[in-house]
C-alpha cells in the first residue's frame, strides 16, 4: 500500500497546572491525635487532556472490494483510522481505505464519526503500566467514492477529459473488542503514555445507498482484525477535588 502508516502525534502542552491545596482533615473527625494530616481527593488519579492514535485494519470491506474488483476498480485491502480525543469527550475518528488508479478507474472509501470505549485496567494500582481489555462503540458516516475516466495523476487529465464521479454512502454503527498494552512516563504533574492495542471490529449490517434512499443489496462490512497505537497526555488530579476529575 502506498500510504505510510505515520500517525501524527500532535498535542498542545498546556501551561503548567497548579496543584490545588491539600484537604486538611478536621481533627474532630480523626482518631485521637495531636497532629493533623492531609488526604488527597483520590489516589493515583489521572484525567485525559488529549490523546491521538491510529488503527491499521488488516482486511476490511472484503465484500465491497470484491464487487469493485469484478468491475475494474481496485481497492486496497488495508485501511487506516485516525482518532482524536480531547478531555473526556468522545473520540473523533477518520477512516480511509484507498484504491489504485487502473484503466482510468478509481475507487476509495472514507468515513468520519464518533467513538466511545469502556476499559478495565487489570493493574488498577499501577501508576505506569497499562494492561486493559476494552470494548468500543461508534457511529459514523461512510462514503464510497467512484471515479471513471481519469487519466494520469494530473489535474490536466481531469480538465481535458470527461470524468464521471459518483458516490454511495450510509451511516454505520460499529463495535470492537481489544486489548491495551502500554507504559506511562511522569512529566511533572502530567503523564505521557504510549499504548499499543489490537482487536477486532464488526458493524451492524448496513446497505450502501444512493441519494440517501435507494438501498442496494450490497452491505458495508467493516469486519477485520486491527492493530494500533495511542499517545495520551494526562494531568495528575490526585490532589484535586475538582468534580469529574477522578473517573
Amino acid at each position: 500500500m502506498k500510504s505510510n502508516f505515520l500517525i501524527a502525534v500532535l498535542f498542545i502542552l498546556f501551561g503548567s497546572l497548579t496543584y490545588a491545596q491539600d484537604i486538611v482533615v478536621d481533627k474532630s473527625k480523626m482518631m485521637p491525635s495531636d497532629s493533623s494530616m492531609t488526604t488527597p481527593c483520590c489516589a493515583n488519579c489521572y484525567s485525559n487532556i488529549v490523546s491521538v492514535g491510529g488503527k491499521y485494519y488488516f482486511n476490511t470491506l472484503g465484500n465491497t472490494r470484491t464487487l469493485l474488483g469484478d468491475n475494474g476498480f481496485l481497492m486496497d485491502q488495508e485501511a487506516f483510522e485516525y482518532q482524536l480525543r480531547l478531555y473526556n469527550l468522545p473520540k473523533i475518528f477518520y477512516f480511509q481505505q484507498l484504491g489504485t488508479l487502473t484503466n482510468t478507474n478509481y475507487a476509495s472509501v472514507t468515513g468520519i464519526g464518533l467513538k466511545e470505549d469502556f476499559r478495565w485496567n487489570v493493574f488498577k494500582n499501577s501508576k505506569h503500566f497499562v494492561l486493559a481489555p476494552y470494548v468500543e462503540f461508534g457511529g459514523g458516516y461512510y462514503r464510497m467514492n467512484i471515479v471513471k475516466g481519469v487519466g494520469p495523476n494530473s489535474i490536466t487529465s481531469v480538465l481535458n477529459s470527461s470524468v464521471e464521479n459518483y458516490f454511495v454512502d450510509n451511516f454505520v454503527l460499529s463495535g470492537d473488542v481489544g486489548l491495551d498494552l502500554g507504559f506511562g512516563f511522569d512529566i511533572e504533574d502530567k503523564r505521557l503514555s504510549i499504548i499499543f492495542n489490537g482487536g477486532y471490529i464488526a458493524n451492524v449490517p448496513s446497505e450502501w445507498r444512493l441519494a440517501g434512499s435507494l438501498a442496494f443489496r450490497e452491505k458495508i462490512n467493516l469486519a477485520s482484525p486491527y492493530a494500533g497505537v495511542t499517545v495520551r497526555l494526562d494531568m495528575n488530579c490526585s490532589k484535586s477535588c475538582e468534580k469529574g476529575c477522578c473517573k
